[in-house]
């Protein structure tokens, strides 16, 4: 099972879906992660209340890039008011917040785990 997780990881990271930018985006988000460098931009362009495309620059480990990856394939075509009402949609935003300020993985080094997110 943990080879083929690491095989979608590592086909993500080589062939990443909606990598791009979009010039006329509605929305564009940066998030980066001062204490590896990870650095992802993304791009969004609203269609009557949906994501009608989505784009992501970055640079990074295989994992932040595959993650933004699969997050790009994961959102588009999906109603904004759809996104924002997810099970665990503040809970995601809130770990992304984290992750770019670098604070999820000073509690990691600290012995916390993930359960001290």
């Amino acid at each position: 099972m943990d080879d083929l997780y690491r095989e979608q990881i590592l086909e993500h990271y080589k062939n990443p879906h909606h990598f791009g930018e979009i010039t006329d985006a509605d929305i564009t988000q940066e998030g980066d992660n001062p204490l590896c460098g990870d650095v992802i931009t993304l791009y969004l362009k609203l269609d009557d209340g949906r994501v009608g495309d989505v784009r992501f620059r970055g640079r990074g480990c295989a994992i932040s890039q595959a993650s933004a990856s699969m997050l790009t394939d994961m959102i588009v075509g999906k109603p904004v008011r759809e996104l924002k009402s997810q099970p665990g949609a503040d809970e995601v935003r809130d770990a992304f917040r984290q992750h770019a300020s670098g604070r999820a993985q000073r509690r990691f080094a600290r012995g916390g785990g993930l359960n001290s997110i």
